[in-house]
């Protein structure tokens, strides 16, 4: 048949964002494209039009079936944020999800045969509208991936798609696919039962209507053409045909009362252990599938919509939703204030230092594409390093993320050297040597002596002041700090450090430069631990204190863990090193005063050669001794090293709440100094740097939503007991005053 025109499905004031036209031999194309934004989002105009999308393809005797496809880069990235936001009442959100449902149920009740063709990004919405389609056709593309990841806002699936993923897939793919948001590549997805094909991108459109036109023909609107859809789509999951041993395994946990009662009892544990209750969102996906399980689609569905209307306008998913806004922000943000400085090209970039942080930044930096030349002192420190990056490649290959082609093309982008060579064209150069400024100063000295004079040197230091290593260079308008964290390929932050000298075109670049390593880059002023270093050392620092008073070791661990950090202050000591923890302590001491005084403590540990997970003495137990349980358990003879009885108790708020202000107001003193540019970049350097719970939205948000009148009540009354390591930031005090916020209403 031929083409017809394309037929507008558009409400008469808004722009169109779903057209129909037709293609071939029947088949109507659906082309998603809102012209008022670089992605598909599915608001209520989407909704609309989607559903008059849905009527010209039922009236029209001349179409048999649809294609859907978008005219985007992506398919459809999810529910319009903004929308979600501005809702207040729970009423509302659930009213919206009940809506939705309706207009996606109604794709799959169509006499007419509709397929998804995807690719890029089918997220949240975009990919519960493909679910509810017929069939899924996945392109080839390594872009393109499939997810639910609401449960990343706080929020669940509103859509029914966790239930037709438990349709497909089974629901023990759909427990893992609503607690985690993962994405889901292509291949893997149609291994799971989430897709009918994968091809190539450009046959996408051609297998989609192919695949149309089957079902149009092989199925019909008769009872026996129904009931050939239903054997068809049965022989497409493998353990309604062979007792394998995935077969037995589903039907022992998923097919019986018993087998779904431990699977959700497992679950919920998990859950709530990773948790610990912070996130109701992980309780409702389960709740919602569990009854699906036991009572079906409709009943599932219902406690759906009252689930995602409670959780859109919680705490919770306030807090998550503003954090996602604020990294959305940040890769708009060029760093620097005036429109007019654009980032220079970085074609070239040089490594120093073949450790675990140099070698993360080659990672990183190969990975966005850019050649990296590793330089270290000896052959030893460069196969170091080339190993590690080697390694990280390999478990790409071994997750399916990377071809063994991919891999050893992006290995080909990384060489070393011990000395100098291949620098002299390097635009930027990445400086990751010891903690020491001495070392640092020569090392820029010797870089400036072979660099092009325009090369950006970037100090991967994370205490020292930029400002004293600038100090050697003859160019130190292109000297500035490139803070990355451990492990740096898994780490999302990137602290980028500006002296009063840094030229504003550098700091462009090295901002550049980190969003094309995949990072969420802050800017902040210089200064001694320049902000995440800064409010991490009296964090630390408090929990040594009450560590000195007898407090066991996990009793601290636990306190901060359950108010929402992924690892406790003393395992995190071990982890980052007790040597360097000192060292950083040392220095931020020496310019801060009494009022970062490390603890005796500290020195002890030192004397006695514990350094933490590095060389099996720390907080915890590590290697052999451990048996198997390696960093899980207390090493008792810490507390004979440090001359204590573990016998000291503190309720757990107490814990939580000396250590959590003593970071919190430290945030509140790099603020007022100009440390920061914004309350935001300090929320998430504090959530993606350090940990800072998510949920409670960072350090400023903390306060916002305590109230500063609160926390300053509080910070006072330990600077009352433990002296001046309390003092209240003057900005908290001038808040408090005069009932301010750091963000509005």
């Amino acid at each position: 048949m031929s083409a017809a025109p394309s037929v507008s499905a558009a409400s008469a004031s808004a722009p169109t964002i779903v057209s129909v036209s037709l293609a071939t031999q029947g088949v109507a194309v659906i082309t998603l494209d809102d012209p008022s934004s670089p992605v598909n989002t599915i608001t209520e105009e989407f909704g609309f039009q989607l559903g008059a999308a849905l009527d010209r393809v039922e009236s029209d005797p001349a179409i048999v079936a649809a294609v859907m496809v978008s005219g985007k880069s992506d398919f459809v990235v999810g529910a319009n944020i903004e929308m979600l936001k501005a809702i207040k009442f729970s009423s509302d959100a659930e009213r919206m999800a009940r809506e939705l449902s309706v207009r996606l149920g109604r794709i799959r009740r169509s006499g007419k045969p509709v397929v998804a063709a995807v690719h890029g990004q089918a997220l949240g919405g975009g990919f519960e509208l493909a679910l509810a389609c017929h069939a899924i056709v996945l392109s080839n593309d390594k872009k393109t991936q499939v997810a639910l990841p609401e449960v990343k806002l706080g929020l669940i699936p509103g859509a029914n798609g966790l239930l037709r993923v438990a349709e497909r897939a089974g629901l023990q793919v759909a427990i893992d696919l609503g607690l985690t948001g993962r994405n889901v590549r292509a291949a893997k997805a149609k291994a799971l039962g989430l897709a009918e094909e994968v091809c190539p991108l450009p046959l996408l459109r051609a297998v989609a209507i192919q695949r149309a036109l089957a079902l149009a023909s092989s199925t019909g609107n008769s009872d026996a053409a129904r009931a050939n859809r239903a054997k068809a789509k049965k022989a497409e999951h493998p353990f309604h045909l062979s007792l394998d041993a995935k077969t037995i395994a589903h039907i022992a946990l998923e097919d019986n009362p018993l087998g779904r009662r431990l699977l959700f009892k497992k679950a919920r544990e998990a859950a709530r252990k990773k948790s610990h209750g912070h996130y109701p969102a992980t309780t409702r996906v389960l709740d919602v599938l569990e009854m699906f399980g036991r009572k079906g689609f409709t009943a599932a569905a219902e406690l759906e919509a009252k689930c995602f209307g409670e959780l859109v306008v919680s705490e919770t998913s306030h807090r998550l939703i503003e954090m996602f806004f604020a990294t959305t922000g940040l890769k708009k943000d060029s760093g620097v204030d005036d429109p007019n400085v654009a980032p220079r090209t970085v074609d070239r970039v040089g490594v120093l230092g073949g450790g675990l942080m140099g070698a993360g930044v080659a990672y990183v930096t190969i990975n966005a594409g850019i050649p990296v030349r590793l330089k270290d002192k000896d052959d030893v420190g460069i196969g170091r390093g080339l190993k590690y990056v080697r390694g990280i490649l390999d478990e790409r290959v071994k997750k399916k993320q990377l071809t063994g082609v991919e891999r050893d093309q992006l290995f080909a982008r990384l060489t070393g050297a011990t000395d100098f060579s291949g620098l002299r064209n390097a635009e930027l150069v990445v400086e990751a040597v010891f903690e020491d400024l001495a070392l640092k100063q020569a090392v820029l000295r010797e870089v400036e002596a072979v660099t092009r004079p325009d090369c950006i040197f970037a100090s991967n230091t994370s205490s020292i002041p930029i400002g004293k290593i600038a100090a050697a260079s003859a160019h130190p308008e292109t000297v500035l700090g490139m803070h990355y964290f451990s492990p740096v390929h898994k780490m999302p932050l990137l602290e980028v450090v500006r002296t009063e000298k840094t030229a504003p075109w550098a700091l462009a670049t090295a901002v550049a430069l980190g969003k094309k390593q995949g990072k969420t880059v802050i800017v902040v002023n210089d200064g001694v631990g320049f902000y995440t270093s800064r409010i991490l050392a009296p964090y630390l620092n408090e929990a040594s204190h009450m560590l000195a008073e007898g407090v066991p070791v996990e009793a601290i661990d636990h306190a901060m863990i359950d108010w929402g950090f992924p690892v406790g202050p003393l395992k995190l000591l071990d982890e980052v090193g007790i040597d360097v923890g000192a060292h950083v302590g040392e220095i931020v001491h020496a310019a801060f005063g009494d009022r970062l005084t490390p603890p005796s403590a500290t020195s002890r540990l030192l004397a006695d050669n514990r350094k933490g997970r590095k060389n099996g003495r720390g907080f915890y137990v590590y290697g052999a001794a451990a048996g198997g349980r390696s960093g899980k358990e207390v090493d008792s003879s810490i507390y004979k090293a440090l001359g204590i009885e573990p016998r000291g108790k503190l309720p757990i708020e107490e814990i939580q709440m000396r250590c959590a202000l003593q970071l919190v107001n430290e945030a509140l003193l790099c603020f007022g100094e100009g440390v920061l540019r914004s309350a935001r970049d300090g929320d998430v350097g504090a959530v993606l740097g350090l940990g800072f719970p998510p949920f409670r939205g960072g350090p400023f948000r903390y306060v916002d939503t305590i109230g500063a009148a609160e926390i300053l009540r509080r910070t006072q009354s330990y600077a009352d007991r433990f002296g001046r390591r309390f003092t209240p930031a003057p900005v908290l005090v001038d808040m408090a005053k005069k009932g301010e916020r750091f963000y509005p209403r």
